[in-house]
């Protein structure tokens, strides 16, 4: 049965994702496992290849063959999913495989730090062997979280549909209302002008308003680009409303914001 959870992000946005299941998640596992068990049986050859002069003759392979496998398995085990799920937006090939991905609980994607507490609690929950301690935790947590999940403070979710965004009406594409409407890799390159008809109107953005706008602008590279296009939209229908802008009329919500940004800053804090 399909389990979904409710994020509030920072900007005050609720935002819907599908919860990955035990089925899924084990079959990211067994992938996983497979790819694992390939490259560790290749290095065992290789290794064994490179060792062969010097067990030829002798009645046991020496012991740095052994050392050195073991600490080969040790760094592949420890690092394999470390550095997929941070550096491949939270899947390893399994998880990729199975349609899953790793995320922080505040809908962000996972970093580093995350990645890094997930994986070092894994030994815990591999005990007491073939992650029992996973299992059972999954099993018995509303949001179907291994211990790795609840120290790191990420999910498993699924992907391929799009993460939804609570009673947020999106702006639609429409001509723009102002006549430099320019993509978000152009504003900070082009100063972006709002209809002069707004202008008078610029005063009347609260403080608080222009923070909340300034820190999602500062933090919209974290996060998804669908995600971060909905939260754009969310926060800039009371911001048009303020301006006397019709929200349908805005093309882009992200190159708004910016615009309004640097109005603010231009005509309130200079």
């Amino acid at each position: 049965m399909a389990r979904e959870i409710t994020i509030m992000t920072p900007e005050q946005v609720e935002v819907k994702f599908e919860l990955a299941g035990i089925g899924s998640r084990a079959i990211a596992m067994i992938v996983d496992t497979l790819w694992q068990t390939l490259v560790f049986i290749a290095l065992y050859f290789l290794l064994f290849i490179v060792g062969v002069s010097s067990i030829v003759g002798s009645s046991s392979p020496p012991m740095w063959l052994f050392a050195v496998f073991a600490i080969i398995v040790f760094v592949i085990t420890s690092g394999y999913f470390l550095y997929f799920e941070a550096t491949k937006n939270g899947q390893t090939p399994g998880k990729k495989a199975a349609g899953i991905r790793v995320v922080r609980d505040t809908g962000h994607p996972i970093d580093f730090r995350s990645a890094l507490l997930r994986n070092v609690m894994r030994i815990v929950d591999f005990l007491p062997g073939s992650y029992g301690v996973a299992i059972i935790s999954v099993f018995l947590s509303n949001e179907y979280r291994r211990l790795g999940d609840y120290v790191a403070g990420t999910l498993v979710v699924k992907v391929g549909a799009k993460p939804d965004v609570l009673e947020n009406r999106s702006a639609v594409n429409a001509p723009a209302a102002y006549p430099n409407a320019i993509g978000v890799s152009q504003v900070s390159e082009t100063p972006s002008l709002l209809p002069a008809e707004s202008m008078p109107y610029i005063s009347s953005i609260k403080k608080d308003e222009y923070r909340a706008i300034r820190h999602f602008l500062d933090r919209r590279i974290e996060l998804e680009a669908q995600i971060a296009l909905n939260l754009a939209s969310k926060l800039a229908e009371p911001i048009a409303q303020k301006l006397k802008i019709e929200i349908v009329s805005i093309d882009d919500p992200v190159a708004f914001l910016e615009a309004v940004g640097k109005e603010w800053e231009r005509r309130v804090i200079h």
